[in-house]
């Protein structure tokens, strides 16, 4: 077994040795100590070249020098660190260093020596050094990384590593003298590299990355101090975090464990259930509270219940919606509106019944919601409970005198069952209500219409054209009702004006025709079908009614062409050659009238009223060559 021996041991045995030989050798004789010093002189010149100048030669491997390095005893600071060979150090530039003791194999380690390129290393043999005087001017921004070399004389037996650099500590401070957040961020970077446990360390760092805008780092930096310190104003950063870096999912998985740490307040779980809402849709957001359930405190999940009755209400999955709410219910939860949506979600599924249960516990804790009493009402008259929808909205009307649906769905009630009365009376309210509703005015015009209450309906339909000029239903109605009135000119006029807004409505000429023959207004009649000629040519009904009109003031040369016109354009209308031959007999011309009474006649060969007008008009050409 080796016996190690210390270095300052081996010294002090070395010194009281020379001491002994000392006093041995005034007591002996001359030539005593002369033999005995020559021999010694002998021996040692032998060693001493042997391991001095010829370290690979037999003599020197058979005597018991070192020839590996085993480790170094470093004392740092007053405490020991052994390094084994290829070992590192790891020091601070202000730490107090010495070398303490260095193992080998040897049995003696006599004149060993530390020995380094970067600096003088055997000072660390000699007593305690502090680092950072070997490199006065280094800045140590980047760690300073040395060898030092054991020597047994010229020969290296082995090295140890020494590493020098900033602690932790040190880059905190450098970033808290900093003045630039880009310099700040970078210390803090590597006190966390050094320190990557530290969470005080990790939360300014994650706040830096804050403020440069770098939330992907400032998130992956708050989650590793959540690990370690997982507190609500961490977990509350760490949110926000990726909240803005837009990582959606990490935020509200964040969220939950916010959520799980907050005890009675509940604004984290709001926070979650609105951040949720606005970036996922209904569906995708359904699928992340089911999967995540497990993950919400059991206080919370009565309202997550709620919550996912309300998507699956948003997505049309009224089955899931209706089990949702009423787990809800079963958990506790005291909200009115659950049973408002169940109402929605029941009446949905065709399930009346339900839905008017689920609405009457509800309107029991908000009787004053008109909306709720308008949903009821539907619901009644689904079940054919017309008196009761008939009674929930007056209800609501007179909570709310101003609710225009419930009186719109009152009328739907009172049309339904054919009471007109009230149907008036409750447009009556409506238009009061909505005095600029078009609409609302149309309709009553309608109704007065029906009810053949017409000066009534003509008011209504004023009114409607006061608010939309160019209505045309409106002014349809009105000219009707000016023709029940007996009103024959305020209908043209309303006709005259429908006829410029819709100028290729050829049914209005039709009408206009008539209203022009009642008032004899033929002059009028003439100008209107000029015009209407000459945009259509081709449409024979206008020809026609132009030539009556020249008929009716005696331009029968001027009717006449109008008539052949309409006769060519429509060689099937019997009533055309009909009008045409009697004006052809009007002016004289028998044999005209006589060819175009034949072509009528070819078209309806059993027209009685036509072969009694040929009939007489031959019998009369009879004659009259009879007389010649």
């Amino acid at each position: 077994m080796k016996r190690k021996m210390p270095i300052r041991r081996l010294v002090q045995e070395r010194l009281d040795a020379q001491q002994a030989r000392e006093r041995r050798r005034r007591t002996s004789s001359k030539l005593k100590w002369a033999v005995l010093l020559a021999l010694l002189t002998l021996i040692i010149g032998g060693v001493t070249y042997g391991f001095f100048f010829t370290p690979y030669t037999a003599l020197r491997n058979m005597l018991p020098m070192p020839k590996r390095l085993e480790s170094v005893v470093f004392v740092v600071n007053g405490v020991s660190n052994p390094v084994p060979a290829e070992g590192t150090l790891v020091v601070h530039p202000k730490d107090l260093v010495e070398v303490d003791d260095v193992l080998t194999d040897g049995r003696f380690n006599w004149g060993l020596q530390l020995s380094s390129e970067q600096f003088s290393a055997n000072e660390l043999l000699e007593g305690r050094r502090e680092i950072r005087e070997f490199w006065p001017e280094f800045e140590y921004v980047e760690p300073l990384k040395v060898v030092v070399q054991v020597m047994a004389g010229s020969q290296s037996i082995g090295q140890v590593h020494m590493v020098v650099r900033l602690k932790a500590r040190d880059w905190v401070e450098k970033a808290q003298q900093a003045k630039s957040l880009d310099e700040k961020v970078i210390y803090y970077e590597r006190a966390a590299r050094l320190a990557s446990h530290n969470a005080l360390i990790l939360t300014n760092l994650a706040s830096l990355y804050a403020e440069q805008n770098q939330w992907g780092k400032a998130a992956s930096t708050y989650e590793k101090v959540s690990e370690a310190s997982a507190t609500k104003p961490i977990l509350k950063k760490l949110v926000e975090a990726y909240q803005k870096a837009g990582d959606t999912d990490k935020a509200l998985q964040a969220y939950l464990r916010l959520i799980q740490i907050s005890g009675p307040d509940k604004e984290p779980f709001y926070g979650f259930t609105s951040y949720l809402n606005a970036k996922k849709s209904p569906k995708k957001a359904a699928s992340f509270l089911a999967a995540n359930l497990k993950l919400v405190p059991e206080p919370y999940r009565p309202e997550v219940h709620a919550y996912l009755g309300t998507l699956y209400g948003q997505q049309g999955d009224w089955r899931r919606a209706i089990q949702a709410y009423n787990r809800a219910l079963a958990g506790g939860i005291d909200n009115p509106l659950i049973h408002l949506n169940l109402g929605e979600a029941y009446s949905r599924l065709g399930n009346y019944r339900q839905a008017e249960r689920s609405l009457l516990t509800y309107l029991e804790k908000k009787p004053n919601d008109v909306d709720a009493r308008l949903r009821l009402a539907a619901v009644y008259r689904k079940r054919n409970k017309d008196p009761a929808a008939i009674k929930t909205l007056k209800r609501a009307i007179k909570d709310n005198p101003k609710t225009l649906k419930a009186y719109l769905a009152l009328i739907d009630i009172y049309e339904k069952l054919e009471m007109d009365k009230e149907t008036a009376a409750t447009y009556e309210a409506i238009a009061k209500l909505a005095p600029d509703n078009k609409v609302v005015h149309f309709n009553q015009g309608v109704l007065y219409f029906e009810m053949k209450q017409y000066t009534r309906a003509g008011k209504a339909f004023s009114k409607v054209l006061k608010l939309d000029k160019k209505d045309v239903e409106a002014r349809e109605y009105l000219v009707e009702v000016y023709r029940h009135l007996g009103k024959p000119r305020q209908a043209l006029s309303v006709l005259t004006e429908l006829i410029e807004l819709r100028p290729s409505h050829w049914e209005y000429y039709a009408r206009a025709f008539e209203l022009f023959d009642e008032l004899r207004a033929y002059d009028e009649m003439t100008k209107t079908f000029t015009q209407a000629v000459k945009t259509a040519p081709d449409r024979p009904d206008l020809r026609s009614f132009l030539g009556t009109a020249y008929e009716k003031r005696g331009l029968l040369v001027e009717a006449i062409h109008e008539l052949e016109a309409a006769c060519k354009l429509a060689p099937t209308n019997m009533n055309y050659f009909i009008q045409l031959a009697g004006l052809y007999e009007q002016i004289g011309k028998v044999d005209q009238a006589l060819k175009t009474y034949q072509s009528a006649l070819d078209l309806d060969p059993e027209n009685s009223a036509i072969q009694e007008h040929y009939l007489r008009l031959k019998l009369q050409e009879i004659g009259q060559q009879a007389n010649q």
